[in-house]
């Protein structure tokens, strides 16, 4: 009777943090989502300016038919035009963030709204454990139920390890993606840079807009690793930054205007990508070594709470 009921306590213990974990998630995911959406906002505006710009450029007044006799025109209507793409692209990457984020929060929303009652039931079962130990005051049975407690923190302890490494790992594979591109794009640079034709250009071109592609699923990977290690922090007791990663894709954005600008590009991309790999390891690995510790934790209680049953 009592294992049943220590069975029943520990799986809606583990939904209870399973619930919390997920409020801590929300919070974090509404805070990103309302910063990336004024970014977003704010390049909409400078967007929109851009264009303005242009279209002035374009058009045939008095001040534009006067630049153009004198041969600027067009040299000026030339950077407008850069200026637009380049606000155009960091406009498109901050809206898709914002709308990534905003997915996220109502993700985080519908599997709140599943545990809604795991409180109300948490306290019932305690309330009716009490009544079961009034009942029978055995030192066994104090014990048994101590041991019980603990196996169902650690489990829940691995749980939440398992579900940071997972994210870890599927972070690491989507940022090395991203380096992979990022070096073919090198290679094809440097070819087209000592004249390669047209045909290198449009290689290195493809390579960056796939790595741009790249760049924006694995900012979500990062996001979610950093969401998870947020929820372990205290078994782990680390945090990955990706601020700098977070801003990853602008290197391709500010203002295409050289083959040795692109170039550079690349080889600060790839250097970022770099560093962000060797942060997802390092925590990775510290995700790894605490839950091997977790794990054995569990097998010496187990077999403590067993002996513990046998000798009663």
């Amino acid at each position: 009777m009592m294992d049943d009921f220590n069975e029943r306590l520990a799986i809606v213990k583990s939904e209870l943090r399973q619930k919390n974990k997920l409020e801590s998630m929300l919070r974090s995911a509404q805070a990103s989502f309302a910063l990336a959406s004024r970014k977003r906002d704010k390049l909409k505006k400078l967007l929109a300016k851009e264009q303005s710009d242009v279209d002035a450029m374009e058009g045939l007044s008095i001040t534009g038919l006067f630049r153009a006799m004198l041969g600027e025109k067009e040299q000026r209507l030339e950077k407008e035009r850069q200026e637009l793409v380049a606000a155009k692209l960091k406009h498109d990457q901050a809206a898709d963030t914002a709308k990534d984020l905003s997915d996220d929060v109502k993700r985080l929303k519908e599997a709140l709204a599943k545990r809604e009652n795991a409180n109300a039931e948490y306290e019932l079962l305690l309330a009716e454990k009490a009544d079961q130990l009034a009942a029978n005051e055995s030192d066994a049975t104090g014990k048994l139920v101590e041991l019980t407690h603990q196996i169902a923190d650690l489990t829940a302890d691995q749980k939440e390890l398992d579900d940071a490494a997972e994210a870890g790992h599927l972070a690491l594979k989507a940022v090395e993606e991203i380096q992979g591109t990022l070096a073919s794009a090198a290679n094809w640079g440097a070819f087209d840079m000592m004249g390669g034709g047209m045909l290198a250009t449009m290689a290195k071109h493809s390579r960056i807009d796939a790595a741009k592609k790249q760049a924006r699923i694995a900012q979500r990977k990062l996001i979610q690793f950093e969401e998870e290690l947020a929820d372990t922090s205290e078994l782990l007791r680390v945090s990955l930054k990706i601020d700098g990663f977070s801003t990853f894709a602008d290197y391709f954005f500010d203002g295409l205007i050289a083959d040795w600008i692109v170039q550079s590009k690349i080889q600060r991309a790839k250097a970022e990508c770099s560093k962000t790999i060797s942060s997802v390891k390092t925590a990775i690995r510290q995700c790894e070594n605490r839950r091997k510790s977790v794990r054995s934790e569990i097998e010496m209680l187990t077999e403590r709470k067993q002996e513990l049953i046998e000798r009663a």
